[in-house]
């Protein structure tokens, strides 16, 4: 009986030609969809729009079985009561799901045009992709596995040359080994030579959903085993092993197949503009050699000198290897001897340089060429052209941070944020961007909001206690450091803020024993020159000026390694600065500014200028004509090279000669743009004391006694304004002055007014 129940059922479903019309229904779904897929390909359309529509018929498969039981059957029907519920409750119910899959996705088209005018006011046109739908990778050194040493440098010439490969296509993002060296350095792979899990750790803090690595398993002929990964899970995607003669045409192979794991459609690959990667670096292979050895020098070891000579025989070998020649001229510039050749020959041969890169190398071309209107225009070009490119961006953003464009840096980086909001690690950007505007509550709520999805990045609650620190917070900033510290973050960085937190609350013997401690604990050159940095200043604020120099003397050691020694010249200022205030200013001032030869530019102007910066620490000489003009002339060429604010220096000059009212609008300026450096409200208390106002003078030291009232510096100048309003007060705090600085040097001056003034001043 049931099985004749089944006949019957089957044998109805015939005549009502179910079978016939579903399998019509699965055949024209199967022919829209491979048609949707060609076009979507052909013509850059969302490849989102596949999945939607595959959704949609199946979703719709329930009602097209209803319609074609009740409808199959020859003759006149009408609809049932069960298939006006049905079909609009099917239809509903395919609308809700596609907009819980498919809402916030781009069903348009991939790409978009835009139109731009470069540097040279020539109109460029770009058809470029949207976010949505770019890749971003992790690109990390190959091991060698052959055996022999001298195949090292191909493990690292790989991931650079599939960082140049891959570049060209616009869908692509991503960082090579060199990109990452801080990290690498950081969590100790001193070399680039990373574990497994570390790759994934460091793809994971820059948010790079995808990683790649590899071994280098033989030469003559090359044999390259490469192995993709997934970020977030750490599975293997892709594993993949290649075997050519031809070093070039075996990355250009592994490129392609880097783009199909990734799912880029057939199409894509077709039609994207990938020349051998050959064509944008050098075909001999000694070349490539020498120049890697030269970004291992540059980005690991810090010899520039080395870098110099094993990039410049890269460029003697291939003069028309670009690469070479522009990391060449950077090398030399760190020497104080830029290869002018080299930067020019970078600029003749930019077009083997991909697009996207040619706005770094143009920015570095015309800031030093005294061009940084230019310079900003090669980046803006850049966002103009690439506009959902976060690199561009972000190569921007901080230009204008360098710069003190800050509204102009915070627009910027919120429109990373907006382009990819799962890379959360824009918003330590955007709180920094925040604070140097002065607005430290929002770069807090920004900072929270980034340690709320990373709770193990012990590096923000650092920056959360420095900003803590500029609000006055001190008990919560020393949380901050406190956590930082369980979490086994970089104890040497953390002691040294530990320390500066100290002598913002007055314990300044206590500072610099956390100094001390720091140095002890530091284990790269760069955390050893912060715990220097900060020994030196504390020892200072003390009137210890020969241990604040002997730090000094170490720092600069170290500032020549890791900056270069051009850029350390100039760094010297802020060493020597500290014997302006010194019987020994004179002496201090020849050794600072003496040179055995003159300086090329930029810093043979730049020197010119910390000449009347010192002059101007010294504070007893005016400054002349000749000399404001040489500051005008350099921060009209050289403005985006120095971090002093044109405003700021302009107005120490206006008060050293005695044109007070500019001086404080001067002032005034520079902190509105900078309201970080709150030492300015100092400057602007001494220019209203200089001009007989004591009240303002105490209104603007009283606001900075509110975050630094134990800061020596800040004492001293509350004390001169006392002694003209209130003698009373005036010797309190030189009392507490004289505790602070009883075991200064004899040759710091401050430290001899303070004594001599208490021995002039009756005790009661």
């Amino acid at each position: 009986m049931a099985e004749q129940r089944q006949v019957h059922f089957f044998t109805e479903l015939r005549e009502r030609r179910v079978p016939q019309l579903l399998g019509l229904y699965m055949g024209a779904s199967w022919v829209a969809l491979e048609f949707l897929g060609f076009v979507t390909a052909r013509y850059d359309m969302s490849p989102y729009l596949v999945d939607l529509v595959l959704l949609a018929l199946g979703c719709m498969l329930p009602s097209v079985l209803l319609l074609a039981y009740t409808h199959g059957k020859p003759g006149k029907d009408q609809w049932t009561f069960t298939e006006k519920i049905v079909v609009p409750v099917n239809i509903l119910l395919m609308v809700g799901l596609v907009f819980v899959f498919f809402s916030g996705k781009d069903l348009g088209a991939t790409t978009l045009r835009v139109t731009a005018e470069d540097e040279t006011g020539q109109t460029i046109e770009r058809v470029i992709p949207k976010a949505d739908f770019r890749k971003q990778v992790g690109l990390f050194f190959f091991t060698n596995d052959t055996g022999n040493p001298a195949a090292g440098w191909i493990g690292h010439w790989l991931p650079w040359g599939l960082y140049i490969d891959l570049i060209q296509d616009l869908y692509f993002d991503n960082r090579n080994p060199y990109q990452m060296s801080g990290a690498l350095i950081e969590a100790g792979a001193v070399t680039g030579e990373a574990p497994l899990a570390l790759m994934r750790d460091i793809a994971r803090r820059y948010h790079l959903p995808n990683f790649i690595e590899g071994s280098v398993l033989a030469v003559n002929p090359y044999r390259v085993e490469t192995r993709l990964y997934q970020t977030r899970g750490g599975r293997l995607v892709a594993s993949h092993v290649y075997e050519n003669d031809d070093l070039g045409a075996l990355i250009d192979e592994i490129a392609i197949d880097i783009k199909s794991d990734l799912e880029l459609s057939y199409e894509h690959l077709i039609e994207v503009e990938d020349l051998p990667v050959m064509a944008l670096s050098s075909d001999n292979n000694q070349a490539l050699a020498s120049f890697v050895a030269g970004l291992d020098h540059l980005y690991f070891e810090a010899d520039w000198n080395a870098a110099v000579q094993d990039l410049g025989n890269a460029t003697l070998l291939d003069s028309t290897f670009v690469h070479a020649q522009f990391y060449l001229y950077q090398a030399t510039l760190f020497l104080g001897q830029p290869y002018e050749q080299a930067i020019n020959s970078t600029m003749q041969y930019i077009y083997k340089v991909p697009e996207r890169l040619q706005g770094a190398i143009k920015e570095v071309y015309y800031t030093y060429q005294g061009e940084p209107e230019k310079a900003l225009s090669a980046l803006t070009l850049d966002v103009t052209l690439f506009p959902d490119d976060v690199v561009a961006r972000r190569r921007l953003a901080r230009f204008y941070n360098r710069a003190g464009l800050y509204p102009e840096a915070l627009e910027e980086y919120r429109l990373i944020r907006d382009l990819n909001p799962e890379d959360d690690l824009v918003l330590r950007d955007i709180a920094e961007v925040h604070s140097a505007l002065g607005q430290f509550r929002e770069a807090l709520r920004s900072l929270h909001d980034y340690a709320k999805n990373n709770p193990r990045d012990a590096e923000v609650l650092v920056e959360m206690g420095a900003v803590y620190q500029l609000l006055g917070q001190v008990d919560d900033a020393g949380k901050m450091y406190d956590r930082a510290l369980l979490l086994g973050y970089s104890p040497a960085r953390v002691m040294a803020h530990q320390a500066r937190l100290l002598s913002q609350l007055g314990e300044h013997h206590a500072a610099l024993a956390k100094a001390d401690e720091a140095l002890d604990a530091a284990s790269t050159a760069e955390t050893q020159l912060l715990a220097l940095r900060t020994l030196e200043d504390i020892n200072e604020s003390l009137g210890l000026i020969r241990d604040s120099m002997a730090a000094a003397r170490q720092a600069m050691s170290l500032e020549r390694r890791i900056y270069g020694p051009m850029n350390s010249v100039l760094l010297r200022l802020s060493h020597f600065n500290k014997y302006a205030r010194t019987t020994l200013a004179d002496s201090a001032s020849h050794m600072l500014f003496q040179t055995d030869q003159p300086l090329p530019e930029p810093w043979g102007s730049a020197m010119q200028v910390l000449q009347v910066e010192y002059k101007l620490t010294q504070g007893d000489r005016p400054i002349t004509a000749a000399e404001e003009a040489l500051v005008d002339e350099f921060f009209r060429e050289y403005k985006f090279l120095v971090d002093t604010p044109h405003e700021e220096i302009a107005a120490r000059i206006h008060e050293m000669n005695g044109r007070f009212l500019p001086a404080i609008q001067g002032y005034i300026t520079t902190l509105s743009h900078y309201p970080r450096r709150l030492m300015i409200q100092r400057d602007i208390a001494r220019t209203y004391r200089k001009m007989g106002d004591a009240v303002g003078a105490m209104t603007m030291i009283k606001q900075l006694l509110e975050i630094y009232p134990h800061d020596p510096d800040v004492l001293l100048e509350l004390y001169r304004i006392q002694e003209r309003v209130d003698p009373v007060a005036a010797r309190e705090t030189l009392l507490r002055l004289s505790e602070m600085w009883q075991n200064a040097d004899d040759v710091f001056l401050p430290a001899r007014e303070i004594f001599t003034a208490l021995e002039e001043q009756p005790a009661s």
